[in-house]
């Protein structure tokens, strides 16, 4: 039987590299796709993969053939058609593909569409930091949506049973990529968010991938799931690059599963050396309060106050009745100063009011008197009379009057009554 030869891992390089860049399609090619990993050297040399949505291809593009390149400045998601040769790296046994000239083509499709959702969600507020709330500080239960097969679901739970011993997890299984991943995260979440359930906090995410695996977590209902979550709730998708708009509209993100239980779950050891060194610090304060509290009692209990409250008093009414003596005393004062001061203007009222009253009477008496010289009264003083009629009308000619009729005189001191006979001759 013929022995089959041993190659060595270097052979076999060599040989798969004799192999690939053999054939004339593969040295001139023009290969099309989405960059994702890109980096550059300190020497200028540019790596990155060119992307589809099923498979992708290692890429170099050195500094001797980037320096010509004149377009736009080549980041992830740049859609682009790289022209080149197919070669071989023998020490790691990994083929790529190496591109002298570059034409742009413009945004990936996947990016694109995040980026359009991005900007949607944010014009509507989802993303905005007021909605954030805070984790709740001691959490007694945890919940978390995820694969239950994937390394995400160990990772949390060996990371959170080693913080906090007593922890309660409670997991949602869901699927984190693929056909129908969305809707499956979307009805873990709200499963998780059932009052019955009594959940702290939520855990939402999966381990790493590429774009297209992590792109159940910028679907657009998962990411409003995430913002309307009752329950606090973290995103915890593995990446190093690229976020998921997930990351944006969760309460808190953290790049790991692994990152999320440590973020969610507080340390044992540091609660329990945290809440001691809060009792001692407490019994100390407690302590010196309450030495505080005695030294200032014993401060008060010899005081006069304490010792002779009556003699408190007394001080007391005394000083109020020494007061009362000076206000009285200061009244006074004050009343004879002010009459005293009132006193000649006074008596010069009086006097140039008794002054003014006897010139008005006098007056008056002028006026009364001329008053009374041409009053009827004073006129029938003079031997005058006034005869009137039964009418009240005055007689002033015997025309007036009829025979026998009955007339009133008036005297000045009394009044008479006369019948007419008729007039003397």
């Amino acid at each position: 039987m013929e022995e089959t030869k041993t190659y060595s891992v270097s052979e076999i390089n060599s040989i798969v590299k004799q192999l690939l860049t053999g054939p004339d399609i593969l040295r001139n090619i023009w290969i099309q796709g989405e960059i994702s990993n890109y980096s550059k050297s300190h020497q200028g040399h540019i790596y990155f993969n060119l992307k589809d949505a099923k498979s992708l291809i290692a890429c170099t593009f050195f500094s001797y053939s980037n320096g010509r390149y004149k377009g736009k400045p080549l980041e992830n998601g740049m859609e682009i058609k790289a022209f080149g040769g197919i070669s071989v790296y023998e020490p790691r046994g990994q083929y790529n593909l190496n591109i002298s000239k570059i034409e742009e083509l413009g945004q990936g499709d996947l990016l694109l569409q995040i980026e359009e959702l991005k900007r949607k969600l944010a014009a509507q507020g989802v993303f905005d930091p007021e909605r954030k709330r805070k984790l709740p500080a001691f959490p007694w239960r945890i919940g978390v949506a995820t694969s239950p097969t994937g390394a995400a679901i160990e990772d949390i739970i060996r990371i959170s049973k080693q913080r906090f011993p007593n922890i309660d997890i409670l997991i949602s299984p869901c699927l984190v990529q693929g056909d129908g991943a969305p809707e499956s995260i979307i009805s873990a979440i709200k499963q998780l968010n059932e009052i019955r359930w009594d959940v702290d906090l939520i855990i939402a995410g999966r381990g790493g991938g590429s774009t297209e695996d992590l792109m159940a977590f910028n679907d657009e209902k998962v990411v409003l799931a995430f913002a309307e979550s009752r329950v606090p709730i973290i995103s915890a998708v593995g990446h190093q690059i690229d976020s998921v708009l997930s990351d944006l509209a969760a309460d808190h993100f953290a790049p790991t599963p692994t990152a999320a239980a440590e973020m969610a779950v507080p340390e044992m050891e540091l609660v329990e050396s945290g809440l001691s060194e809060f009792e001692i610090r407490l019994k100390t304060a407690l302590k010196n309060q309450a030495s505080n509290l005695k030294e200032k009692l014993r401060i008060l209990t010899n005081k006069k106050a304490f010792l002779d409250p009556r003699s408190m008093l007394n001080d007391r009414i005394l000083q109020l009745d020494e007061i009362n003596s000076r206000i009285h005393l200061l009244g006074k004062n004050y009343l004879m100063s002010a009459q005293n001061k009132f006193s000649p203007v006074s008596n010069g009222l009086v006097t140039s009011f008794k002054s003014q009253l006897e010139r008005k009477k006098k007056e008056f008496q002028l006026l009364s008197g001329k008053l009374e010289g041409f009053s009827p009264l004073g006129t029938l003083k003079r031997g005058y009379s006034v005869v009137r009629k039964k009418g009240k009308k005055v007689v002033t000619s015997p025309a007036q009057l009829e025979k026998e009729e009955e007339l009133e005189v008036i005297l000045a001191e009394g009044r008479i009554r006369v019948s007419y006979q008729g007039e003397i001759q």
